[in-house]
């Protein structure tokens, strides 16, 4: 595949060549050691987007639970009504499909807190819903998969320790599986993925980590595609599905795709006019009432704040960004334009290491920067949030619009309904230390707004979760 070359500068530079060159680091750029290595060195990395790099993670330490998740999880809440979801004599069975968000990854990893706090589990619990499950880490693996807390660094620059005690010990094999979870499961969420999954089951490819989440949930993975989701249907006869689906899907194609173009990310809606998801279908053959979720703009992440465009123009008087199309940087483009760069330890390095007032060099891989076309080609506003909107005025589904959400946390000044400040920043209360899933106090906030999509489309009437009380009797602090 070809790869995408660019080059970026700004305030009057001369035109490069072909022998554009690396920028000169102020220090030597380090190649991580075994003992690096062994910071990271865990099947659940991936979950992290800065895991795979050994240089950014430091200390291994250990940390209890701080929350007192159950005492509010305990706590009575008013009868809800709801509306023209359930037929006469009806109860509520609700379940949940999607990704990280739904799974519950928290701090580049998931723990027993962290699924306790997941917005689905807050859900059920505004609803008065007593048979929804969790797939909970046991009390002993409390921390699960391990987790990643922010250092206090010198540059600003975001570094991790890992929080490595009480996880959960993998069985032997080749590969290597999860203790199967045996209880009774509502929600069906998967770190880095989406339901799509549940189709490829263990033969799908390129999704080790997920693979290895499926291995807990086995009884559900079908002998052929055609079968996903009837096992779960018919273990749980669900009237009421929440959907969150599209969202890291999204994020795997802005991490990993070299030359944007339209068609990535909205191929299959060009060409059919509308949403063609096997496995939302899939989910959907028994027709219950729902909800489904917006993509959010990737750019309203702290995840994608942490090495900005905005901090080089503020530091330095020039910007001279290659990227390999051919092999060579042939060509610049205007950095004064909106662009992103990914983040990894080769950008923390560089932005480490670029003097104030001096000109930032370097040659990145087509992947590793998003050019101002390459955003607009890959905005989930352009098509697809749309197509969304029409597949679930079709289906009858409620729709939570995570995108409005993220963008007005982003722009600033946002308040919950009951008053308390939002901070969607790097070290704000929002946003974890992933840089891309809430705290458990962002967690909330999206229960809510899932409520309000319910009340509104259905016209039910389930009662808000009282964000100043979820802070105070948990004691969240950010």
């Amino acid at each position: 595949m070809k790869k995408m070359l660019f080059l970026l500068a700004l305030i009057g530079c001369n035109q490069p060549g072909n022998g554009w060159p690396d920028p000169v680091p102020g220090l030597p750029f380090e190649v991580a050691t075994a003992e690096d290595s062994a910071r990271t060195n865990s099947p659940f990395m991936r979950i992290h987007p800065m895991g795979q790099y050994p240089e950014m993670i430091h200390d291994i330490i250990e940390r209890q639970p701080i929350l007192k998740i159950e005492e509010w999880l305990s706590s009575p809440t008013p009868l809800a009504d709801f509306g023209r979801i359930l037929k006469p004599g009806q109860e509520m069975e609700m379940v949940a499909f999607g990704g990280g968000l739904t799974a519950g990854v928290m701090n580049g990893g998931i723990t027993r807190e962290s699924q306790q706090t997941n917005y689905t589990n807050l859900l059920a619990h505004q609803m008065g819903i007593k048979n929804f499950e969790m797939p909970l880490f046991d009390k002993e693996h409390f921390n699960g998969t391990g987790y990643y807390v922010y250092r206090n660094t010198e540059s600003g620059y975001p570094q991790w320790d890992r929080v490595v005690n009480n996880t959960i010990s993998l069985l032997p094999g080749d590969p290597s599986t999860m203790p199967e979870y045996l209880d009774k499961i509502s929600n069906y969420g998967l770190p880095d993925g989406d339901a799509e999954w549940y189709v490829h089951g263990a033969d799908c490819e390129n999704c080790g980590l997920n693979k290895l989440f499926l291995s807990r949930v086995k009884r559900y993975i079908p002998q052929y595609p055609s079968q996903a989701f009837r096992k779960i249907r018919e273990d749980v006869p669900y009237n009421f599905v929440v959907i969150e689906e599209f969202f890291d899907w999204w994020m795997r194609g802005i991490r990993m795709t070299g030359q944007i173009g339209v068609y990535n990310f909205n191929g299959s809606i060009l060409n059919s006019g509308r949403i063609t998801d096997y496995a939302l279908n899939g989910i959907l053959a028994a027709r219950p009432k729902g909800v489904i979720f917006t993509i959010p703009r990737y750019q309203d992440l702290p995840y994608m704040e942490w090495y900005s465009r905005d901090k080089l123009i503020k530091r330095g008087w020039g910007l001279y960004i290659s990227f390999n199309r051919n092999g060579i940087a042939d060509q610049i483009i205007d950095a004064s334009r909106p662009f992103c760069m990914i983040p990894s330890a080769k950008l923390h390095h560089l932005f480490e290491n670029f003097s104030r007032g001096g000109e930032f060099r370097v040659n990145f891989e087509d992947f590793e920067v998003i050019d101002e076309d390459e955003s607009f080609m890959s905005d989930p506003q352009q098509h697809y949030n749309g197509k969304i909107r029409e597949y679930a005025a079709e289906k009858d589904l409620a729709v939570v619009d995570l995108f409005d959400l993220y963008q007005r946390i982003h722009q600033g000044g946002y308040k919950t309904d009951d008053g308390i400040e939002v901070d969607g920043t790097a070290y704000g209360n929002f946003f974890s230390s992933d840089g891309i899933y809430p705290t458990p106090f962002g967690q909330a906030i999206i229960a809510n707004e899932v409520i309000k999509a319910i009340n509104k489309h259905y016209g039910a009437k389930i009662p808000l979760i009282d964000i100043a009380g979820f802070v105070r009797t948990t004691g969240f602090e950010k």
